[in-house]
């Protein structure tokens, strides 16, 4: 039974939790259910955009990282390459609410790799607290 590409990427994007220890991640890793496909994440310097990009990586995709610091972009590459010596790691730094800087990412991935087959959107944005009862749609919609 075959599964389709989006059905894989979700139960992987899944098994980054331990919330759904039912799903085993190894499978997608010894299969390498991702070679050959190419897996752009933005928000990747930290947190789940890293881990994503880490079990990806794993699971055999050639990765572009996208996030705002290049500085934490090689650190999340190296990371990835250590525990991945041969991963294929392409960074990339943008802030993704700027439209132009999106779309020079996507340009960079395809560029390099010829195509680009799934998009982790994860990039997000933070504000204070105290300003919760205020709402900044405009802002929200862009990231």
């Amino acid at each position: 039974m075959s599964m389709s590409l989006l059905s894989i990427s979700a139960q992987l994007l899944i098994a980054t939790t331990s919330v759904y220890p039912f799903i085993d991640s190894n499978q997608y890793f010894s299969s390498q259910a991702f070679k050959g496909q190419v897996v752009l994440v933005t928000g990747a310097s930290r947190g789940i955009g890293r881990e994503v990009a880490l079990y990806y990586a794993k699971a055999g995709a050639s990765l572009v990282l996208v996030s705002r610091k290049q500085e934490t972009l090689d650190e999340t590459r190296a990371a990835i390459l250590k525990e991945i010596p041969g991963a294929e790691v392409l960074t990339f730094p943008a802030d993704v609410k700027d439209p132009v800087k999106a779309e020079e990412a996507v340009k960079v991935a395809t560029n390099r790799f010829g195509r680009l087959d799934v998009l982790i959107a994860n990039a997000g944005a933070l504000s204070a607290f105290d300003n919760r009862r205020r709402v900044d749609t405009p802002r929200l919609i862009t990231v």
